[in-house]
C-alpha cells in the first residue's frame, strides 16, 4: 500500500509509470494542472487517507490502508529535495523546496535519485527481514544470546513448528565439547530439555551452554491423547500406540505400577537427563521417546514429534 502510495503524486504526467498505467485520468489532471502541484499537495494526502480510512473500516482493516496516505504524503516530502520542488500547499501556488542551493537538490533521474532509492530499498528489505524474524528486539537477543529472547522464540513457535537450540557449550561431567543443534523439547523455566536424536538433555545440568540461540524448523501438527492400562503389556500397548502413528513422532510422560520395581535398574551415562525415576511400586517417565524418524536441523541423527501421549 505504502508503494503504491508513492507511486501516486506522478499520476499527474502520463510520461511516469503511474501515468502510463492509468492514462485517461493522468491525461486529464496533465491538461489542466502544472506537473507537482496538485497532486503532490497535502489537500490530495488529506483526501487519500479520507478515502483510506473509509475504505478501511468497511473491510474492518484500517492499518494496511493507512500505508496509502503514508507513501504518498513521504513522496511528496522527497520531491520537496528536487530541483523543481512541489506545490505542497496548493492551491496556493508556492513552490516548496527543501534546500535552498539549486546545486545541491535531487535531478529527477539523475545519480542522486537512484541512491536515495537504493537506500530507502535496503532500508524496506531490511525491516521486512526483521519483521519475519520476529522483530528488533528478537534480533538483538539472538545475536547476544539472552535467554529471555530465546524462550520468546520458543513459545512464540513451539505449537506449531519444531524449534531448535544452536548451542555452543561443554557436557557438565567431562567439559567435552557438546556445541551442536538440538531438538528443543520443552522448557523447565530459562533452561531447555533438548535432543540430538541420541539421549534427552537438559541445558544448565548436562549441557553448560556458553550461547544458545534458538530458530524454527519445520511446520507440524500436534495431537494429545491418554493411554491407560489395565494390567495389560506396556510393550504391546506402546507398539500399537506407534503403529498408530506411523512416520510421526511420539512423546509419553506419565506414571505406571509395576509388580518388581527393584527389577529396574536405570542406566547412565552422565551425559543424559534423568527420564526415569522409580518410588516405590510407581515408576515415572519424565520423558520417553518413540516412533524415531531424521531430525531435520539434527546432522546425522534421527528425533521425535507431533503425538504428545500420558500414561496412566
Amino acid at each position: 500500500m505504502a508503494v503504491l502510495g508513492s507511486q501516486l503524486p506522478d499520476i499527474d504526467t502520463t510520461t511516469s509509470l503511474i501515468g502510463q498505467i492509468c492514462f485517461p485520468i493522468s491525461s486529464w489532471i496533465e491538461d489542466r494542472y502544472p506537473h507537482r502541484s496538485i497532486t503532490h499537495s497535502l489537500v490530495a494526502t488529506v483526501t487519500l487517507a479520507a478515502i483510506s480510512l473509509g475504505i478501511g473500516f468497511t473491510l474492518g482493516a484500517i492499518k494496511p490502508w493507512l500505508a496509502l496516505p503514508l507513501g504518498h504524503v513521504l513522496a511528496c516530502f522527497a520531491d520537496c529535495f528536487t530541483r523543481q520542488g512541489v506545490q505542497l500547499f496548493w492551491p496556493v501556488p508556492v513552490w516548496a523546496i527543501s534546500i535552498g542551493n539549486p546545486k545541491r537538490r535531487i535531478c529527477t533521474g539523475g545519480p542522486g535519485e537512484y541512491w536515495v532509492l537504493s537506500i530507502a530499498i535496503a532500508i524496506l528489505l531490511t525491516g521486512l527481514w526483521l519483521a519475519g524474524a520476529g522483530g528488533v528486539q528478537t534480533q538483538v537477543n539472538q545475536g547476544l544470546g539472552l535467554r529471555d529472547g530465546e524462550i520468546a522464540t520458543y513459545n512464540h513457535n513451539a505449537a506449531t513448528a519444531e524449534v531448535y537450540a544452536d548451542i555452543i557449550g561443554v557436557w557438565s561431567h567431562d567439559r567435552t565439547d557438546a556445541t551442536g543443534s538440538y531438538l528443543i523439547l520443552g522448557n523447565e523455566g530459562s533452561e531447555f530439555i533438548v535432543t540430538d536424536g541420541q539421549g534427552v538433555y537438559k541445558t544448565g545440568e548436562s549441557i553448560i551452554a556458553e550461547k544458545l540461540t534458538t530458530k524454527a524448523g519445520e511446520l507440524i501438527q500436534r495431537s494429545t491423547k491418554t493411554l491407560t492400562l489395565n494390567d495389560q503389556d506396556i510393550a504391546t500397548a506402546l507398539g500399537n500406540l506407534m503403529n498408530s502413528y506411523p512416520g510421526n513422532s511420539i512423546y509419553l510422560s506419565g506414571s505406571i505400577v509395576v509388580d518388581f520395581p527393584e527389577e529396574i535398574q536405570i542406566v547412565s551415562d552422565g551425559r543424559q537427563l534423568e527420564i526415569i525415576a522409580v518410588s516405590g511400586e510407581s515408576v515415572t517417565l519424565i520423558i520417553t521417546l518413540g516412533n524415531r524418524r531424521p531430525l531435520s536441523g539434527v546432522e546425522g541423527g534421527a528425533g521425535w514429534g507431533v503425538a504428545s501421549t500420558s500414561l496412566s
